[in-house]
């Protein structure tokens, strides 16, 4: 069984990149990560703080945020943050039903895409800038591959192709959340009169 340092050394190095430690990934040794970071996140929380990261705890995932960056790196993330909104806009173009927990294959997908002009649209300018050239099945290959990357699902079953949906995606969720809010409120505030 690794030792505490290991594991701390371990969920920075996760976290750091930007992903996430999911409760209900497939991989074991991210869930038992978690698991250290549930009951250790009082010891953790301040070794993080003191080199500069803040460990966030979301529904069932933690992941790192930083109070002081540069504009370069608010920058980035607010176009990482407007190319989520985009991929899960796709996704639930495919399956309104798709959350935290539920399963999917790129099959079903490729199907939808068929005879879905949006779905088919949507896939499209997400890998437009990215991957020009390669087909419908190549696309998703690399958007799929693109948000295991980012820790937001994991494949269960190599054979099948059938991928889950990690706890991380409500990060994404939120994000649309706040995004709408933020827009309802900016629309629903009177106008100044001068």
């Amino acid at each position: 069984m690794p030792n505490n340092n290991y594991r701390t050394a371990e969920i920075f190095d996760i976290l750091s990149k930007g992903q996430f430690i999911c409760s209900n990934a497939i991989d074991s040794q991210r869930r038992h990560l978690y698991q250290h970071i549930e009951e250790n996140f009082d010891e953790l929380e301040p070794k993080f703080r003191e080199i500069g990261y803040q460990l966030e705890n979301g529904n069932n995932y933690y992941y790192f945020s930083r109070t002081n960056e540069s504009n370069q790196n608010v920058e980035g993330k607010i176009e990482k943050a407007l190319r989520w909104l985009d991929i899960l806009a796709f996704f639930t173009t495919f399956r309104k039903d798709l959350c935290r927990g539920a399963r999917f294959q790129p099959y079903d997908i490729l199907k939808q895409i068929e005879i879905n002009l949006s779905l088919k649209e949507q896939l499209a300018d997400l890998q437009k800038r990215i991957n020009p050239g390669k087909n419908y099945q190549e696309m998703l290959s690399d958007l799929i591959k693109e948000i295991q990357k980012e820790g937001f699902i994991d494949l269960e079953n190599e054979m099948e192709q059938t991928w889950k949906i990690l706890d991380s995606w409500d990060y994404m969720e939120k994000l649309v959340m706040a995004v709408n809010i933020q827009d309802v409120e900016t629309l629903t505030q009177p106008e100044k009169i001068n």
